[in-house]
């Protein structure tokens, strides 16, 4: 790989590690569009698929972990397995532009919303069909993209999570989901010995990068938090959108 692309995709996965800590989401929005610059989109989500599960893992491991809080998720999970195989199936055939950009308008119609309503709750009857259905377009949009995070926000912001338990279920849903991903991705001949030789050395920076979002957020109220996470799930859906249009 030349020195600029590799200094390139240094900096993406540095600026997503530090989003991805300070959320507990946004990796594979927030990087794959820098590393895009400089390498084919598909090769640059295969790249991503490694540090994209370090990345989950890690920040599983550091939130506090409430093991109670994945009870309702538990459809979610069921159908996140699914949906990882179709996206890897997926991602050969469709133009990942328009899945960026669908996932865009909708992530930043959520938060248009939010703002006229932000107490709103899914009604508890919808809980765990929407949760399967949730879990389903988890997996897809991960093999796709590693876009996933902002849907699973969503959901997880609907049903009452806040601070804590939010990026704890959001580490641990989209570690399952992501170690699904790089397994399709190996099987069906995506992720080779090179691919994951690129994305080993991208743990580095990826490390860096999560180690100040840590700090960052740890000086962040709950208040403050959640201000941040729509704001940036605002951004993030423009970012989508943006890409998509012009991909």
């Amino acid at each position: 790989m030349p020195a600029l692309t590799a200094a390139v995709v240094a900096l993406g996965v540095f600026f997503g590690g530090f989003v991805k800590a300070t959320l507990g989401l946004g990796f594979g929005v927030a990087s794959t569009p820098i590393l895009s610059l400089v390498l084919n989109p598909r090769l640059a989500i295969t790249i991503l698929s490694i540090p994209s599960f370090v990345s989950s893992l890690w920040v599983a491991a550091q939130a506090t972990r409430n093991w109670q809080a994945l009870r309702p998720l538990g459809p979610l999970i069921i159908g996140i397995l699914p949906g990882v195989i179709l996206g890897a199936w997926a991602l050969k055939v469709l133009p990942i532009r328009w899945v960026q950009l669908m996932v865009g308008i909708l992530v930043v119609s959520y938060v248009a919303t939010t703002l006229f309503n932000p107490e709103f709750q899914l009604p508890a009857g919808l809980v765990k069909p929407v949760g399967f259905i949730v879990g389903v377009v988890t997996g897809v949009l991960v093999s796709l993209g590693n876009i996933a995070g902002p849907i699973l926000a969503i959901y997880l912001r609907s049903i009452g999570y806040v601070k804590l338990d939010f990026v704890f279920g959001v580490g641990a849903i989209l570690t399952i989901s992501t170690g699904g991903q790089v397994l399709s991705y190996a099987v069906t001949g995506l992720l080779g010995p090179t691919e994951a030789l690129y994305g080993l050395l991208a743990c580095i920076p990826l490390a860096i990068g999560m180690m100040l979002g840590f700090a960052f957020q740890a000086r962040l109220s709950v208040q403050a938090y959640n201000r941040v996470l729509l704001t940036a799930l605002f951004l993030l859906g423009l970012n989508l959108i943006v890409t998509g249009l012009v991909g």
